[in-house]
């Protein structure tokens, strides 16, 4: 999609049928990209998503001087990380999250002076908890700025072997995901827990990817991972399923508008944090079919609920703009670690459900929605892709709602709108 400063959403003159093909998941592709890179090559990844984050991931890997082929389809991944070599490299994650925390711990295992830095909100983002425990294992790094937050400096070229290590994953997942992954190069690593670990679901989707590609992560009774000794990465060709944060947004649309959808390139039976949604469309009253087509919601209704969304936060714009449609109050809980993400998510929400004519209340983990009878109004994005498409959502129901700067959904699905005008 072209620049833009401004979106009018078309609203729908009725409920529709349509199907919808999903791309694939982000969070997959961008963790399938470090794996190959861990990976004697070459290895093919078939149906990635080309997004800002996956670039972002890409770009780097490609400053470190691994060869990447891009087509539509498949991206191929011809070298691993034994080809970087003893130099000074500068490396931009741009505003992706998941580039700058999974590439930090990979960029302890390799030669050379590495300064990764990111956009000046991913800067501001927290990393302290991952650099503490790369240093436990023998990591140096510097903070070339602020204490806690990159840019950072990796002088390191190995880890210690055969370690344990403990994290503190309570600000994120992405922490322990990052240790994980380059745990098969510490030959025996175990890894301990400090505190509450947020995001479980895709600490999952890190252990069944490496599973699949020939590492086992045992999951202790003590809270603790065990990745044990003489693993290695072995795949040549691996497949990325679609992204259910994606479809999370059409799933929306059915349930608000009362329409069926049918999202393709999904597995019913995958381990995605987004996949949860479905569960609480359900609640809602409406239907969920799942085959060999896709998944289906067949809209029916919006009901307020009290709901847990700490395992699914990428879920919580879009089910709040939902709940502003539901006639009474829906409670979200475990909202904290959107206060650290893109933008400050809960006050984001809080102003644009106001504009809305949607009063809300929070505390510091929970965000309040009193639903009722919403209208359209001009909606600012804060450069968050989520709050731009949860936005959306609500203006295939109301008509006149307009998103500003919704290019910002390139950073993780760039064909959404013309997903949307289908409908």
């Amino acid at each position: 999609m072209t620049r833009m400063s401004i979106f009018e959403v078309t609203a729908l003159e009725k409920p529709v049928a349509a199907t919808i093909e999903i791309p694939g998941s982000k969070s997959y592709t961008n963790r399938a990209l470090v794996m190959a890179a861990l990976t004697k090559g070459p290895v093919t990844l078939y149906n990635p998503l080309y997004s800002e984050d996956t670039e972002a991931m890409i770009a780097c890997l490609r400053t470190l001087g691994l060869r990447i082929e891009i087509s539509l389809d498949r991206t191929i991944v011809h070298d691993d990380i034994s080809i970087i070599q003893n130099k000074s490299y500068e490396l931009f994650a741009k505003d992706s999250g998941t580039t700058i925390r999974f590439l930090l711990a990979l960029l302890c295992l390799t030669p050379g002076d590495k300064v990764i830095r990111g956009s000046a909100r991913l800067n501001e983002r927290p990393i302290k908890d991952l650099v503490d425990a790369l240093r436990l294992l023998g990591a140096k790094i510097v903070y070339l700025e602020k204490e806690g937050q990159p840019p950072l400096k990796i002088h390191s070229s190995s880890l210690c072997v055969g370690g344990e290590v403990a994290i503190d994953a309570s600000m994120s997942s992405q922490f322990l995901s990052a240790l994980l992954m380059i745990a098969p190069f510490l030959d025996g690593l175990k890894i301990g827990l400090r505190g509450e670990l947020i995001s479980k679901p895709y600490i999952d989707m890190t252990i069944r990817g490496m599973r699949e590609w020939g590492v086992d992560v045992l999951q202790m009774e003590d809270r603790r991972y065990h990745i044990p000794c003489e693993q290695h990465y072995r795949k040549n060709q691996y497949t990325i399923e679609g992204d259910f944060s994606s479809a999370g947004y059409f799933f929306a649309i059915a349930a608000l508008t009362q329409s069926v959808m049918t999202l393709k390139n999904l597995d019913p039976y995958s381990t995605q944090a987004d996949r949860k949604f479905l569960n609480i469309l359900a609640r809602m009253g409406n239907e969920i079919n799942m085959d060999d087509h896709g998944i289906t919601v067949i809209g029916k209704q919006i009901l307020p609920l009290s709901l847990d969304m700490e395992d699914c936060p990428d879920q919580v714009q879009t089910m709040a703009v939902l709940a502003a449609f539901a006639k009474g109050t829906t409670k979200i809980s475990g909202v904290r670690s959107l206060r650290l993400k893109e933008t400050e998510r809960v006050q984001a929400l809080k102003n644009e459900l106001a504009k809305m004519g949607i009063k809300t209340e929070d505390t510091h983990n929970t965000l309040t929605i009193y639903g009722g009878a919403p209208h359209a109004a001009i909606i600012d994005t804060y450069g968050d892709h989520r709050m731009a498409m949860a936005f959306a959502v609500a203006g295939t129901k109301l008509p006149g709602m307009k998103i500003r700067h919704p290019e910002v959904v390139n950073k993780t699905f760039p064909a959404f709108w013309d997903k949307l005008r289908s409908l």
